[in-house]
């Protein structure tokens, strides 16, 4: 579908595998950061830049906009993707063209509608979906590999405002077009980071209580957590227990769920189990509330599509 032209608005971690990424698809790439430490490392590995005051001289395709969202006092710090939004909107006032703006950042539902779309409107003298493309394209990718996770993508997310929109975000990602896509909208994408990432940090915490009570009780913690990531279909399967609206059942997972808190609290170490005993709190309280499990939403719905 052609070379793009793209401003990443925010070069850390994300910005700069991001940008980089594309780059290296064939995209003409400009950076952009307040630091200008950060530009200066870009501009040494042969990537351009340019300032937040000089945007409007810049006529993108596309501003994707990848600037931290802290957690301050347990809410999230939306403060720096406004004041991002605003200088997008500000460059996007004279823009000529149709571009996309698409939030790359980690936010909770919701933020991109009240957020990032009033900020640029309001900047640009410009509606949303007539005068530019939004799109939420949340990432998937680790520190430590950054640059190699956005080259190697697992699945790319689009949350799109309008058909358009998702029309403008495909043709950045043509050369991925072997990867598994899931267009949904703009919340929906928001909350998959949030799904990803606190799913790790749950299985985490599930790990670490096994450890505490496997060790306590003579068992080897780490060969039986390795043996189980072979065995246990919920480790293995992604679809395993993914839909979520049902609570679980059978022959085995409620009864050794009841089972081993039980055994737990025998041997004087149930309080070393509060991941478990919430599990069976949550199970129990949906199994109450006789929740089915939601039926599959049709094409025309406004809903997630694998392609």
């Amino acid at each position: 579908m052609g070379i793009r032209s793209v401003v990443i608005v925010g070069s850390g971690v994300v910005g700069t595998a991001t940008g980089v990424g594309l780059a290296a698809a064939g995209h003409r790439v400009l950076f952009c950061d307040v630091s200008e430490t950060r530009m200066r490392l870009l501009r040494r590995r042969g990537f351009a830049t340019i300032g937040s005051d000089r945007l409007h001289e810049a006529e993108p395709d596309a501003y994707l906009i990848s600037v931290p969202t802290p957690t301050v006092a347990g809410v999230t710090d939306t403060s720096f993707l406004r004041d991002a939004s605003e200088a997008v909107g500000r460059a996007l006032g004279n823009h000529r063209g149709w571009p996309v703006v698409v939030v790359r950042s980690t936010v909770p539902p919701g933020t991109t509608e009240g957020v990032v779309v009033p900020a640029v409107e309001a900047a640009s003298g410009k509606r949303a979906g007539d005068g530019f493309g939004v799109c939420m394209n949340p990432e998937f990718l680790r520190a430590a590999s950054a640059e190699s996770d956005f080259t190697n993508p697992r699945v790319i997310v689009i949350g799109a405002y309008d058909g358009r929109s998702e029309g403008a975000l495909r043709a950045i990602y043509a050369p991925w077009s072997d990867v598994p896509t899931v267009v949904t909208t703009l919340r929906t994408a928001e909350a998959t980071k949030y799904v990803a990432n606190l799913f790790n940090a749950t299985k985490i915490s599930f790990f670490n209580e096994m450890h505490r009570v496997l060790s306590a009780v003579g068992v080897d913690p780490c060969v039986a957590a390795g043996a189980a990531s072979l065995g246990a279909e919920g480790l293995w399967n992604p679809k395993y227990g993914t839909r979520g609206g049902a609570a679980f059942d059978g022959a085995c997972l409620p009864k050794d769920a009841a089972g081993f808190l039980g055994f737990a609290e025998a041997m004087g170490l149930g309080e070393l189990m509060p991941v478990l005993r919430a599990v069976i709190r949550v199970d129990e309280e949906i199994a109450a509330e006789g929740i089915d499990i939601p039926a599959r939403p049709s094409d025309d719905d406004d809903e997630e599509v694998i392609v």
